[in-house]
């Protein structure tokens, strides 16, 4: 642990954050000015360059420091040559306990890491990663053009790319199309997306009805009822280790999800209470 002088620092290659760096860094400024550096920076010694060092991790930290015109910052020093990819996870996993990450930052470290490795468990054994968000990360390169367009942009997270992708596997979706479900997805929860895809494709396979004079008034009186894709609330219940048994057995009788046999049964009480209170006519 040492004092280095701020111009003798350089930011490495090696460093994952390359987007959005200066973003709300005013904030990091106005912290170490009143509190001063409460954490060092993480440096390595550049290669042919006696005295001088790359920063590892804590770019934002010397950035802070520069704008408030200090001549020195505390880091720690890593002595010995870093492995490329131990200098890359070295950073990222420092950058993921602290101000999130881009989201394309995180794609290309976790990406990287993977392509070399060859697994997600290895990436995130190797550098003590969290498994899924390098899961998450590494499936990006998988999206279809337009989703991986979506994404960059900012219009939709990766999450909900993700998932259309899931969704729609190797059948050929319109970009107008897909831009219309994304740009709807983007504003709903986990729950209303799963139930807005699932109840288009369902809507999408029903056989058209043949529909006659007589028939418009039963038909508007059923469209009423008719459940709107997404239209939904996720809620918890607690349920006895027993009643859960009982709805887990029921839902595979019925080839359901938990989720869905209990939502089902709810449902199904709720109408049946709603009719009860119905007046007689």
């Amino acid at each position: 642990m040492e004092k280095i002088k701020l111009d003798r620092l350089e930011i490495g290659v090696h460093q994952v954050r390359r987007r959005e760096v200066e973003e709300d860094i005013t904030e990091l400024v106005d912290s170490i000015r009143v509190h001063g550096q409460l954490e060092p920076i993480i440096v390595a010694p550049l290669d042919g360059r006696d005295g001088y060092y790359e920063i590892l991790a804590g770019q934002r930290r010397w950035l802070a420091m520069r704008r408030i015109g200090a001549q020195e910052i505390t880091a720690a020093i890593i002595e010995e040559k870093l492995d490329r990819d131990v200098a890359s996870a070295l950073s990222l996993s420092e950058n993921l306990i602290r101000r999130e990450l881009s989201t394309l930052d995180l794609i290309d470290a976790c990406t990287s890491l993977y392509h070399r490795y060859g697994s997600v468990k290895a990436v995130a054994e190797r550098f003590g990663l969290p498994y899924g968000r390098v899961r998450q990360y590494v499936k990006f390169d998988r999206l279809r053009p337009l989703l991986k367009e979506l994404v960059q942009d900012g219009e939709i997270d990766l999450r909900t790319a993700l998932r259309i992708e899931d969704h729609y596997g190797k059948e050929p979706v319109g970009d107008a199309d897909l831009r219309q479900i994304a740009a709807v997805l983007a504003e709903m929860s986990n729950a209303q997306q799963s139930d807005y895809l699932r109840t288009r494709e369902t809507e999408r396979r029903r056989p058209a009805r043949n529909v006659t004079h007589g028939d418009t008034e039963d038909q508007e009186t059923t469209r009423g009822n008719e459940h709107r894709p997404g239209f939904v609330k996720q809620i918890i219940v607690t349920l006895s280790i027993h009643d859960l048994e009982l709805l887990r057995a029921w839902a595979r009788s019925k080839n359901l999800t938990q989720d869905r046999a209990g939502a089902r049964i709810i449902s199904a009480f709720v109408r049946q209470v709603q009719n009860e209170r119905k007046p007689i006519s």
